[in-house]
């Protein structure tokens, strides 16, 4: 009972701390490959103190694990150019449907009753809360971004069917986000200011912290599914922090979604607490 609370704790602390790295990301104008590269070594540093160890043997799965990270990354800053930012982050958070599919049909793993109702409303949550930006956003954007909820969802179920600890590939995915440091000369709208650097280390900072955190869940025996549907706070805190630090207000959609996803993650997983008891 106790580690099931601690897990879950984890995963919404993860959420957390990736929701502050979409707002960072606006307030930078560098292309993605210089955006991935520079954070990667931050988050590095952080994982790897956090892992207790800085060195790493990879096999099959950490390479799954890297593949998930560094193609997330990637295409979720590359959806923040092409479509709007609320976009690029709903459509990423399909992710627990993708997980769902996985562990049904590969797995053979009939999921919760309560996961799959607490995923159903946490998916509506999400589109109420971006209804009116979805139908803003560049078709390519739109794309890339669903595409980056099937990569978001492989680092969900690396972490837990791969047989390596969930911090192992997680560190192993940022330590080769670290390969697009070398895109850095290649940037022209790379012209950085002390802002632009506190900004690209909190965005490092984040990132590092979202994932330690995640692993710490995924350790303590979170299920993929309800990881994933747990870290579905992100998106809903993501427009909170620009609204009260940009001065974009949320409408009544968005604040509708809020209260469905908070309460169905809240429900769900008061519920198996009590079931697991």
């Amino acid at each position: 009972m106790k580690e099931q609370k601690s897990a879950v704790f984890f995963a919404l602390i993860s959420g957390l701390a990736w929701s502050f790295t979409g707002l960072f990301s606006r307030l930078v104008s560098w292309n993605p490959f210089t955006l991935v590269g520079l954070r990667a070594p931050i988050a590095l540093l952080i994982i790897g103190l956090g892992r207790g160890s800085f060195r790493i043997h990879p096999n099959k799965g950490l390479w799954i694990s890297a593949a998930g990270i560094t193609l997330t990354s990637l295409m979720f800053m590359a959806a923040n150019r092409l479509t709007t930012a609320a976009n690029a982050i709903v459509l990423q958070y399909t992710a627990s449907i993708f997980v769902m599919l996985y562990s049904l049909l590969v797995k053979k793993q009939k999921p919760l009753k309560s996961e799959v109702i607490a995923a159903f409303f946490v998916f509506f949550g999400v589109i109420l809360c971006f209804m009116g930006g979805l139908s803003g956003g560049g078709l390519l954007g739109d794309c890339i971004a669903l595409l980056s909820g099937v990569t978001f969802a492989m680092v969900f179920l690396a972490a837990r069917y791969s047989g390596n600890s969930p911090i192992d590939g997680v560190y192993f995915g940022t330590l080769v986000s670290c390969v697009f440091v070398l895109a850095v000369p290649f940037d022209s709208t790379f012209q950085p200011t002390v802002t632009q650097l506190l900004v690209m280390l909190a965005l490092g900072l984040g990132l590092g912290l979202g994932y330690l955190f995640f692993s710490m869940g995924m350790q303590r025996g979170l299920s993929p599914v309800k990881a994933c549907i747990i870290s579905n706070v992100e998106p809903v805190l993501n427009p909170t922090w620009v609204a009260l630090l940009l001065g974009q207000s949320p409408g009544l959609f968005s604040i509708l979604g809020a209260a469905t996803v908070l309460l169905a993650i809240t429900l769900q997983s008061l519920y198996e607490m009590r079931r697991n008891s």
